[in-house]
């Protein structure tokens, strides 16, 4: 089902700590950098991100809103998202997030 919300915690197979698995790269405007399974991201104000599975993210610092499809969702600095079969959505404000994917 489409959805976003926001959890109390992270499931305990999703761990938002992992190593990076390469250099960081240059990206929308901002730098992404790859992990074992997902990727961390340090935004200049918008990304777009697209997901017909399950994305969590972990909002590390700053806080704004995700927009989608059915609206927008606000964000702030520790939230635990999930963002369930969204298709195209986007991270709005100046922040740094983790997104850890499943299908």
């Amino acid at each position: 089902m489409k959805h976003i919300e926001k959890l109390a915690a992270a499931p305990e197979d999703v761990r938002f700590d992992g190593e990076a698995t390469a250099a960081p790269a240059k990206v929308q405007g901002g730098e992404r950098t790859p992990l074992a399974d997902g990727f961390s991201v340090v935004s200049g104000g918008r990304f777009k991100l697209e997901t017909n599975g399950r994305d969590f993210v972990r909002i590390r610092e700053g806080s704004g809103h995700i927009k989608w499809a059915r609206g927008e969702f606000p964000f702030s600095e520790g939230d635990i998202l999930l963002v369930s079969e969204a298709g195209e959505y986007e991270i709005c404000g100046r922040c740094r997030f983790t997104v850890i994917r499943r299908p």
